[in-house]
């Protein structure tokens, strides 16, 4: 686990806690421990001169900490050339100066947090330095007479940016913007390690069971397809049967749209060229028999005055075709009653209507007979003619 010290939030992700500079964790909890001191509140003082910051007491006890700490590894990052502010008047800094022009200043401040840095000097000049994939910039570098380990150098004009300033201490002065550059560079500097990324060309060495293991994976993924095509088909008859099924709560344009498909899917007919004149809902020949008919869906039981509707247009069809046998008109009731309730709440239509629908020759179907007669047919337990005549025979209410 890695804790990075900071008064900032940009680090977050996997493995790496952040906790502000003024209460951090215990060092020797974590494996790495980065001390983030690029931020322009640090570089603060209430002060008249620019030879401390306000928050120096939390750089003295982070020092005890890093005195103290027995098996981390702690990683400095100091400041970019940010403006340093100082004395404050209510609220108000009145005077700032850049960190480039305090720089014996800024090696007396940092050496609070750790002693070493008395013996370093920092150098005014703008780099950048190659990571593994990416770039990161820097504002000063380091010059040092006595013997320190380098560990990272610019780019171009090899200036040291990263050295080893004491036992498990590294300073480095790149700018660290996010969590991906900071585990690049912990990566850059042995700290953790990156996996490699497989080159293409590895994927044409076949070795050991390679090819036996490659062709299971193609027997599966054709196994894969095929169930997936067989979901698919699944699921669209799944859809289509529930549209079939929607008799049994719709109403209106929707509820005829459904009763036209499975009539014409069933007997045969073509209601195609039906033209709605606000009077029947359907009107088709098969053979020398005229059905005419209504499709209603309602939230009560089926009424005497549906039954009765349906008389009317049955007896004015036989009005206006005075040449046509009564016998061979059929008056049909498509009923979606009582919608509004589940199927075993429903009570049976009334032995009234039953009557009086026989009385007038018609038929009653209800959309859950309808729907169970059309499944016979789909199964072939029916056939279209098996259908037609039990239409064609039947009065009062339909029984399958």
């Amino acid at each position: 686990m890695i804790q990075v010290i900071t008064n900032n939030t940009k680090y977050s992700g996997d493995g790496v806690v952040t906790n502000p500079i003024n209460v951090p964790r215990s060092l020797d909890e974590y494996e790495i421990n980065v001390v983030d001191l690029n931020n322009d509140a640090i570089w603060k003082n209430q002060g008249s001169d620019y030879s401390s910051i306000k928050g120096i007491k939390d750089f003295q006890s982070i020092s005890k900490m890093i005195q103290y700490s027995k098996k981390t590894t702690i990683l400095i990052l100091l400041p970019q050339n940010v403006r340093f502010q100082y004395w404050e008047i209510r609220g108000k800094y009145e005077n700032s100066i850049f960190l480039k022009d305090m720089l014996s200043h800024l090696k007396d401040i940092l050496s609070n947090l750790y002693s070493l840095f008395q013996g370093v000097n920092l150098v005014y000049e703008n780099t950048s330095t190659k990571l593994i994939h990416k770039m990161a910039d820097a504002a000063f570098f380091f010059y040092f007479t006595s013997d320190k380990e380098i560990l990272l150098c610019s780019e171009g004009s090899n200036k040291p940016t990263a050295i080893m300033l004491g036992d498990n201490i590294i300073a480095s002065t790149l700018q660290i913007k996010e969590y991906s550059e900071m585990m690049e560079l912990l990566s850059a500097l042995g700290l953790v390690q990156t996996k490699q990324d497989v080159p293409p060309w590895l994927e044409e060495i076949r070795m050991f069971d390679d090819n036996e293991q490659f062709g299971i994976i193609e027997e599966n993924n054709r196994s894969i397809e095929t169930a997936n095509q067989n979901i698919s088909t699944a699921i669209e008859k799944i859809n289509k049967n529930r549209e079939y099924k929607s008799i049994l709560y719709t109403n209106g344009d929707e509820l005829v749209k459904v009763v036209f498909e499975i009539l014409e899917n069933m007997l045969g007919c073509d209601l195609s060229q039906f033209i709605d004149k606000k009077a029947e809902d359907f009107l088709f020949e098969i053979g020398d028999t005229v059905f005419i008919g209504e499709i209603k869906g309602v939230n009560h039981n089926v009424k005497s005055e549906n039954v009765s509707q349906l008389d009317v247009h049955y007896q004015g069809y036989l009005e206006e075709h005075t040449d046509k046998n009564e016998e061979k008109v059929k008056a049909i009731l498509v009923m979606n009653h009582q919608k509004n309730k589940p199927l075993e709440a429903r009570e049976p239509v009334h032995e009234k209507q039953i009557q009086l629908a026989y009385r007038n020759g018609s038929l009653i179907i209800e959309t859950i007979t309808l729907l169970k007669l059309f499944e016979q047919y789909l199964f072939q337990n029916k056939s279209r003619e098996d259908c037609i005549h039990l239409l064609c025979t039947q009065k009062g209410i339909l029984n399958i």
